[in-house]
């Protein structure tokens, strides 16, 4: 199991860094991936991290009324 703190952790440093006020959970997957702490899906892109928003553990998670997933900088 990933560690939630460095995921929220790391997600809002480079949100803060990048000075961005949010970012689609593609995008997010891939920077807790390059680093390591959550190993995204070769087959469905995201995925593992679009797990985790859905049981209510990321935060600033938001869900667009398309469906897709966005974490906002909190």
């Amino acid at each position: 199991m990933a560690n939630l703190d460095q995921i929220n952790g790391l997600l809002q440093s480079v949100l803060a860094i990048k000075k961005q006020d949010s970012v689609r959970a593609v995008e997010a997957a891939s920077w807790l991936s390059v680093v390591g702490i959550l190993k995204d899906s070769s087959s469905r892109p995201g995925l593992p991290l679009r797990n985790l928003l859905r049981a209510g553990k990321v935060s600033g998670a938001r869900q667009a009324t398309n469906g897709r997933w966005f974490i906002d900088r909190t």
